[in-house]
């Protein structure tokens, strides 16, 4: 999605992640991309970059999901950052299996919010959370199979794009008609005559 910013306020966001295998980092991008070609100023990173929240306007961050878990890693750099991450609007997604569950095993897990990650998300006070399906490999465990059958959960790339830029676009909005009017300086050539 493009627009033409050009009348429109510019503003800083951080859209930090960790990615287990690669699939939460490329969804983090593509926010990334999205809010850029609407305009936005914004930086994508993984945790372990440990980049300051207080340099950005808002923040998205998403993480894998184990065990009904963020990452360590993730979990780390939020109580890192909890006072930053509670003074400025703040987005929080998910990357697991719980969205591809299907059939009537998986169906009645499919929306719900484990312990954990409702926990981070209180402490950060999130102004909204997404829960997304990633990539899915063959495991190469019998039971981790049959506990994928059972709840009707398919081997592969089960990342809904549209739904994450739907989401993304939501951000924006929110952005856009939320946070105060700033405008970055044009960025001149330096003058070499000082």
């Amino acid at each position: 999605m493009t627009s033409d910013r050009s009348d429109r306020t510019e503003h800083t966001v951080l859209v930090t992640y960790a990615s287990a295998r690669g699939s939460t980092a490329e969804i983090a991008e593509f926010i990334a991309n999205r809010m850029r070609d609407q305009g936005l100023h914004v930086r994508v990173a993984s945790v372990s970059e440990d980049l300051d929240p207080e340099l950005f306007e808002a923040v998205v961050l998403g993480s894998a999901i184990h065990n009904g878990a963020f990452l360590p890693e993730f979990v780390e750099y939020t109580e890192r950052h909890g006072v930053a991450l509670r003074l400025r609007p703040a987005w929080l997604f998910s990357v697991g299996m719980g969205p591809a569950l299907r059939g009537p095993l998986g169906t009645p897990l499919r929306h719900a919010t484990p312990p954990a990650i409702a926990a981070v998300r209180k402490d950060m006070c999130a102004l909204g959370f997404r829960s997304f399906a990633g990539v899915f490999q063959r495991p190469d465990e019998f039971r981790i199979r049959l506990i994928m059958w059972l709840l009707g959960c398919r081997v592969g790339d089960q990342r809904d794009w549209t739904a994450i830029g739907t989401w993304t676009d939501s951000i924006v909005s929110w952005i856009d008609k939320r946070l105060p009017d700033t405008r970055f300086p044009a960025v001149t050539e330096p003058d070499h005559r000082r």
